[in-house]
């Protein structure tokens, strides 16, 4: 091997490195070798996951209405996807230089997902919802995404008798789930499903409701309420607000205790709350799904910059939660090892415990009134007034 002299070495680090590409150009056009290219034209590499997060392969997109696609994910690595029919996925997107996180529930039950092991999820267009718009537009087979979860709490426990299942738009995606599992696995269980949308076109999963009510026609009862019906239309007709739940669920034959479970739109839940609360359903039988953009929401204003300690697994971390962030956002931000999921109030895994100070919240999230008197507070919707302590409970 040639051993350089030192100073040709120093010579060489005088010549600009241009001069030399322009003099290695005009050798090889001379001897007939084409130059290599300025720039790499191999493809750059895939940024590396979320903290946290799971890539996950888009297998297949289904289009279920003309503003509605399903994804079905899998596991690039074979490994199954576990959660529990009502959970939902967090998607994080890399959308012009900020990663945005949307929280979708999954519409198949583990048992009836395909291929097995697979997880589908189901992505409605919402007007200037850059991530819904994004994936119903681009979203392809083959596609990489960053995904949290499972998450959330919105399942069935045990075997109630009788379960009511009320959503709207959207809302249908974790009910569906729910039904096909109850159906399959509860077999002395009454399935009731009311469903509210504004035209019949917006009907996701129309077929598989349907093939349920006849699959199990003494267990299963389906009814579907229009905004605006067509003439041969023989379902209910009206918005879902609290005088047409109140009729529709008067001419169920719901007999006894029951659960209901209620998704959709922020006022039909509202609506549907207070007709299920006039017709006497104690408020510990509603359970109810929430989820909005955060964008809907106007940002807290904290009145500036506040201090905060964070004590996680027993170390204390001092954050500043800058104003207009929440504290999760400053905490990730000045890398504070803070747990979380889905960024939207509707989990609980990024769930504290405030022992000094005052933070305020989003309305509404996923805290329960018990938690709320103990003091917990979640971080990624929570924003502190004033120096604050905040701890993460040891499981």
């Amino acid at each position: 091997m040639l051993k350089r002299s030192p100073w040709i070495e120093r010579a060489r680090a005088l010549v600009p490195t241009q001069w030399v590409r322009d003099a290695r150009m005009v050798l090889d056009g001379l001897a007939g070798r084409s130059p290599p290219p300025f720039f790499s034209t191999a493809p750059s590499p895939r940024p590396a996951a979320l903290l946290g997060a799971r890539s996950l392969r888009v297998a297949a997109v289904t289009r279920e209405t003309h503003d509605a696609i399903s994804l079905t994910l899998v596991d690039p690595s074979g490994a199954p996807i576990h959660y529990r029919p009502g959970q939902f996925f967090t998607l994080a997107l890399r959308l012009g230089g900020e990663v945005l996180r949307r929280a979708y529930s999954a519409s198949l039950p583990m048992e009836a997902a395909s291929p097995p092991g697979s997880v589908r999820v189901t992505i409605k267009r919402v007007a200037g919802g850059r991530v819904s718009q994004h994936l119903n537009d681009r979203a392809a087979a083959g596609d990489l995404l960053d995904v949290f979860g499972p998450s959330g709490s919105f399942v069935v426990e045990g075997s109630p008798a009788t379960l009511v299942l009320i959503g709207g738009g959207s809302g249908v995606t974790p009910l569906v789930a729910i039904a096909r599992d109850a159906l399959a696995r509860l077999p002395d269980t009454r399935v009731f499903v009311l469903i509210g949308n504004r035209s019949a076109a917006d009907i996701l999963f129309r077929d598989e409701l349907a093939a349920l009510s006849e699959a199990h026609p003494a267990r299963c009862t389906l009814r579907h309420v229009l905004d605006a019906a067509p003439p041969d239309w023989t379902g209910g007709v009206g918005r879902l607000d609290a005088a047409t739940a109140a009729r529709e669920l008067a001419a169920m034959p719901i007999e006894g205790p029951a659960e209901y479970l209620v998704c959709g739109p922020e006022p039909m839940m509202d609506a549907v709350r207070g007709a299920l609360l006039a017709r006497g359903v104690a408020a510990a039988s509603i359970r109810e799904e929430r989820f909005s953009s955060p964008a809907a929401h106007a940002a807290v204003d904290a009145g500036g910059d506040v201090a905060v300690t964070v004590v996680v697994g027993g170390r204390r971390y001092e954050v500043v939660n800058r104003a207009h962030e929440t504290v999760l956002e400053s905490a990730l931000g000045q890398r504070v090892p803070a747990p979380y999921s889905c960024t939207m109030g509707g989990c609980g895994a990024c769930r504290m415990k405030l022992r000094e100070g005052a933070v305020t919240l989003e309305e509404p999230n996923c805290l329960t009134a018990d938690e709320r008197s103990q003091g917990y507070v979640l971080t990624c919707i929570g924003r502190a007034t004033r120096p604050s302590v905040l701890e993460v409970e040891r499981s």
